[in-house]
């Protein structure tokens, strides 16, 4: 038991050595702590005044470049619906182009078919007429010459006379079928 109250009475004489060296300090640097202790609250007040200005300040920047990215995205926005719209009014174009070159297309195939079977029907008209024409002519000339040739026989000319007669219808047959 002399051990604890030993023990008390050595934590006392620390303690008391602690409030007297306390009681001390006050004295010699009791202005100065207090002064120390008025500085620190005041830096701490300043700064806690600065920071909050600069929370305002950094928030108002940030609101600012928030609004700024916005109305840029709103910018771009409107840009790219203008140039879909461009896009889409480009292609509706392009589309209607198209189809009216098909349409003209079916238009003038069908026209150069037509035009075709036209000149093909010309063709076997103008053919068909030639053909009939040289016949009836080829018919009159074999008439021609059998009337030549029973004239000759029956008034019996020379055959010089035959022959430039024969010379004569071969040269004109030969200018009608030129």
């Amino acid at each position: 038991m002399s051990n604890k109250k030993n023990d008390e009475k050595a934590q006392q004489e620390p303690s008391s050595q602690l409030s007297e060296l306390d009681q001390l300090r006050k004295i010699v640097f009791g202005e100065a702590e207090q002064q120390i202790i008025f500085q620190l609250t005041t830096l701490r007040s300043d700064m806690e005044k600065a920071l909050s200005e600069q929370d305002k300040k950094l928030s108002s920047r940030i609101e600012k470049v928030q609004e700024d990215v916005n109305q840029q995205l709103d910018e771009l926005n409107k840009r790219l619906q203008f140039i879909d719209k461009t896009h889409d009014d480009n292609e509706a174009s392009i589309q209607k182009a198209h189809a009216s070159l098909v349409s003209e297309h079916e238009m003038f195939a069908a026209a150069t078919q037509q035009d075709f079977k036209n000149i093909e029907q010309s063709l076997d008209n103008e053919s068909s007429s030639i053909s009939h024409n040289f016949n009836e002519q080829l018919e009159q000339l074999k008439n021609h010459l059998e009337d030549v040739s029973k004239e000759l026989s029956s008034s019996k000319t020379d055959r010089k006379t035959l022959a430039k007669l024969l010379a004569t219808m071969a040269t004109n047959l030969e200018d009608d079928q030129l």
